[in-house]
Parts: C-alpha cells; structure tokens; sequence
C-alpha cells in the first residue's frame, strides 16, 4: 500500500487538520518525541531539521552553573522551550528517546555541536581579550571540527586538558584577571578556567552533556550491524557519559558479546573491548564488561590455536582475568584444535 493509499483509506483527524505552525508548536510544547510516528501526515509536518536542533539543545546541553545566565537566549533556544523548566527525569527520558530516533544521528549532533561551541565563545568569551592571532583560531574553528580523529576521544575513559587552550585576559576595574579558555571538539565543549594545573568540571559547557543524577541510554543502533566507522564514532562519542548496562545488570552488553562470539566478529569484538563506558549507576567509565560464560565461549566457539578471541583477551585484559581462567585460555590457544 503506498502512502497515498494510506491516506485515502484513513481520513485525517482533527490534528492533522491544523496548519502545520500550530502542529509544531503542540510538538514543541508536548515534547512528546514519538508524535510524528502517530501518522504520515504529521511526519511531514513536524520532520524539520530545525525541530530536530532545538530539542538536541534542549535536552543535551550542558547543565552547569554557567549556563543559568544569558545563554539559552530566544535565537538559540526559542520560546516555548524552557531549559531550566525540565526536571532531571524529564532531561533523562528525553535524552534517552532522542538518541533512540532515527533522525538523531552523528551528523546531525555534530553540527549541533559546532553551533552549542560558537555560541558558548559569543556569550562566554565576549568579555575576554585574546591576542591576534587567537582571535583569528576562535574565528575559523573549521579546521578542528574537520579534523576530529586527531582530537581527544577519552580512548581510556579520561579526558584531558583541551585540544585547543588559548590564554586570554579578563578586563577588571580593580585587577587583571588571567583565564584559559579549553575547547575540546569531539566532545563538543568549552571551558573558561583559572589558570591551574588542576581544573574542575563545574563550569563546562558541553553537548551532548547527560544529567548526572541519571544519565541517558546509549540507543541499540549503534550496539549492533552493521558495525560502521560511524558507529563507533558515535558511540565513542556516547559512551563515557551515557549509561551502557542497566544498574546493577550486564545483560545488555553481555548479549551482545555473547553474539560477537558467536558469530565470530573479531573486528567490532576488539573495538568494544578496548572502549570505556559507564554504567547507569556509576560515573566511572570502565572497560567493556565480560563474564565467566563468554571465556567459556571463546573456547567453545573458537579455533584453537591462536583462536584471535582468547588471544585478543589475554592480551588486551590480562590482569583482569581470574587466574584459573588464564590458565584455561593459555593452554586452549597453545592447542593444536579447538576444544
């Protein structure tokens, strides 16, 4: 049946029947994600990437003390969205269906980012003086964006001081006041700090940034084939600030590792098992959780000598094997057939 058919044979109801500004404006008010699924119709009406920014920055921008004065300014974040009006399980439960929509994808949060981090130097750094030269780097921050792998990525969980640190000067009737201004541009954020060797996160302008009372859910599309590059872009992305495993439960990654065995897929096997996450209890990123079953598995489903499985583990996670199991997987990969 086409979509024409479809609407033949289903008249519109009295929704549907609005223009499409009162149908956004509902959209926008009700919050409610899952409302252009309702129909065809209202699909074309509310499938906007505009729509699809402003809830990005609704529900992913950063939460800090900072952004409580002049940042979510009307051209940015406009009427009837009101940041500050959402409660920490609403941010969650919107963060969580929007990163599960199909039109959330990494293109789209990355320009989301490049405009959250221009925006946060026009309103953050207005008051700063820079030199030249640095004037000239904020002004065409083009290269960096283009450029993201040679940016950090907290490959092990941690990230560092900044892919761009630029000195500037606070002007001060009674003093002057030095300040670092860090941009980080996989992450999509900007901090203005004393200059310290240590720093503290309190006042980071960040998206996607996850409420830390409860963070979002890393989505299942990119738990999954096809295993692209993009995925794991993505999902490196996610991974350090949105919850992988329910609280207190591996199930899901246990699942999908389990799969990975069995169906002998060594490349994305390799690549989650050297990623940090976190879970939804714990702000703590850690490596890609395995059980007892899945080296059980391995030698299971495995080849035997130089199986890549056992041999990848043993190699990447030795120290967290337990002992008997070493020793189990040491003899089965120096074995000339599978078990």
């Amino acid at each position: 049946m086409g979509q024409f058919d479809y609407l033949a044979d289903h008249p519109c109801s009295r929704l549907e029947f609005l223009p499409v500004e009162i149908l956004q404006l509902i959209f926008l008010y009700s919050l409610e994600i899952n409302l252009p699924r309702a129909s065809p119709h209202l699909s074309r009406a509310l499938s906007n990437p505009l729509l699809y920014t402003w809830l990005v920055r609704l529900a992913f921008s950063s939460t800090n003390p900072g952004s409580r004065e002049g940042f979510f300014t009307p051209d940015f974040l406009p009427p009837p969205l009101d940041f500050w009006a959402l409660s920490w399980q609403q941010r969650q439960h919107l963060q969580t269906t929007i990163l599960a929509c199909r039109w959330c994808t990494l293109p789209l949060l990355r320009r989301c980012q490049r405009e959250y981090v221009d925006h946060a130097i026009r309103r953050k750094c207005a008051d700063l003086v820079f030199s030249e030269e640095d004037q000239a780097r904020l002004a065409n921050l083009d290269p960096y964006f283009s450029n993201l792998s040679q940016c950090d990525r907290a490959i092990d969980g941690r990230r560092r001081k900044g892919d761009l640190v630029l000195p500037a000067l606070h002007p001060s009737s009674t003093s002057r006041v030095y300040r670092k201004v860090a941009i980080w541009f996989h992450f999509g954020a900007v901090q203005i700090r004393e200059p310290n060797e240590i720093y503290y996160e309190t006042d980071l302008f960040r998206l996607p940034c996850s409420v830390a009372v409860g963070p979002g859910r890393i989505p299942d599309k990119v738990l999954r084939a096809p295993w692209s590059e993009s995925q794991f872009e993505f999902l490196q992305l996610l991974s350090t600030d949105f919850y992988l495993d329910d609280e207190f439960s591996n199930d899901r990654s246990a699942l999908i590792t389990t799969y990975l065995i069995r169906s002998r897929r060594i490349e994305p096997f390799r690549r989650l098992l050297r990623m940090y996450f976190r879970t939804a209890n714990c702000r703590v990123p850690t490596h890609w959780p395995l059980q007892a079953s899945h080296y059980v598995q391995m030698r299971k489903h495995g080849s035997g000598s130089g199986d890549p499985f056992a041999t990848f583990v043993l190699d990447e996670r030795w120290d967290e094997i337990p002992a008997p199991t070493k020793e189990e997987l040491l003899r089965y990969v120096n074995t000339n057939s599978k078990e």
